[in-house]
């Protein structure tokens, strides 16, 4: 490989790819009352940051995902794991401009017995523009089905100061 072809690959490792050109605002009451409905146990103790935030398909939030190496980390129990893991993802996408306004954070609770994960809020597709929570294990970059963490309790949920 030449230079020129190894600084491309750097590159690409370094620069996210481009921020999504279709997106919308949408409030944080709307992004409250998501949480809300997902964690009605604890909807008094939900305190979103930010009063407006931007949503677009979570197919353009997994093309940053994809490009994120996150999931390239190496386990080490109590050193790198679950928590690291979401941290780290939901930081990276706070990290760069024109992906840092969409609502992605990470959320701990006692799925599998105790967990950090990450979650975002987005549309399903551009045409279906309904305001949706998705749950991502950054650790293989999986999403993880609602019905698994409906149940769950909530420990901790970033956005929430009480």
């Amino acid at each position: 490989m030449d230079t020129l072809s190894k600084l491309q690959v750097i590159r690409n490792y370094v620069i996210p790819p481009p921020a999504p050109v279709v997106k919308s605002d949408i409030h944080g009451e709307a992004i409250f009352a998501l949480y809300g409905a997902a964690f009605p146990r604890y909807r008094g103790r939900i305190d979103i940051s930010d009063e407006w935030f931007e949503i677009t398909a979570i197919s353009e939030l997994r093309r940053f995902i994809d490009w994120s190496v996150v999931d390239k980390i190496i386990y080490e129990a109590e050193v790198q794991d679950c928590d690291d893991f979401a941290m780290a993802l939901a930081g990276e996408f706070a990290r760069y401009p024109g992906w840092s306004g969409f609502p992605v954070t990470f959320i701990w609770g006692d799925y599998g017995g105790g967990h950090a994960f990450c979650t975002a809020v987005a549309w399903p597709s551009f045409s279906d523009r309904t305001p949706t929570v998705y749950y991502i294990e950054p650790q293989n970059d999986h999403e993880i089905a609602e019905e698994t963490v409906e149940e769950m309790e909530l420990w901790l949920l970033p956005m929430s100061k009480k």
